[in-house]
């Protein structure tokens, strides 16, 4: 499922939102403790526009809603190491394991339903949880001021700007508003039936999230990707013309932050 990533972006629902100095300078670390829960509602529209050689242009259109469970499994002084599992309506549950650094930026993907994170495929890792790409850097920050982006392997880059929009209070706690940009430029083959689908091309998105500065854990969410790629289908023989196409996506999602359960004694 391609928009994965998306899928399970973590964030929280605004009200009642007073604003605070904009000389404040605040700290906006990921600092949840061990063994803490946090359950979110995704919902993640995608619409694909493909052309392939002669064809007349194919539109899909995906709307799909999930719920995560995100289980700190630890929370040491540099990183912390999540475990996310995904539940949809009629689908089996998908269980992520990954780890953040202090700043909340993505450090990496350990196993997905314990297999080895190439199973997410070259756009796995940039786009993964999307709520890490508006991850402050880790250091006081004022309203207004902005950071570079530069994440990811080196064969897959995310690069662009964050910005601290504002900080303020929201049913008595205290939180960050922040926005970001965001660009990686993707390419992968695969096979289709005989032949041998490339993809090549340029992702940008529009990203805004709410943090809770009390543990840097991110309320809610929202984000809007658009892709324009570059399709080459080359049938099986060294004599057959490829297929030349297009593709466009764009994907827009909305998080928020569930009530937490509360144990019975």
């Amino acid at each position: 499922m391609r928009p994965l990533v998306l899928l399970l972006m973590p964030a929280l629902a605004a009200s009642a939102l007073t604003a605070c100095s904009k000389d404040e300078s605040v700290h906006v670390g990921f600092r949840p403790e061990a063994g803490a829960t946090y359950r979110y509602e995704i919902k993640v529209q995608s619409i694909t526009m493909t052309t392939l050689g002669d064809e007349a242009p194919e539109r899909a259109v995906d709307e799909v809603t999930l719920e995560s469970t995100d289980t700190v499994l630890s929370a040491g002084p540099e990183e912390v190491r999540v475990q996310v599992q995904l539940r949809r309506a009629g689908s089996p549950d998908r269980t992520f394991s990954v780890r953040f650094d202090r700043g909340a930026q993505l450090a990496g993907v350990d196993a997905v339903d314990g297999l080895p994170p190439a199973v997410l495929g070259p756009a796995g890792l940039p786009e993964f949880l999307p709520a890490a790409a508006t991850a402050p850097p880790d250091r006081p920050l004022s309203p207004g001021e902005k950071w570079k982006i530069d994440a990811g392997a080196q064969s897959v880059r995310l690069e662009g700007t964050g910005r601290l929009v504002k900080v303020t209070s929201a049913g008595g706690r205290k939180v960050a508003s922040i926005k970001a940009e965001t660009r990686v430029p993707l390419s992968s083959t695969s096979r289709v039936g005989d032949a041998t689908l490339t993809i090549s091309g340029m992702e940008t998105t529009e990203s805004t999230a709410t943090r809770a500065l009390a543990d840097g854990v991110v309320e809610d969410a929202s984000s809007v990707t658009r892709g324009t790629y570059r399709l080459v289908l080359s049938p099986a023989g060294s004599t057959a013309t490829p297929l030349t196409g297009s593709m466009t996506v764009e994907i827009r999602s909305q998080t928020r932050r569930l009530p937490d359960v509360v144990k019975k004694s």
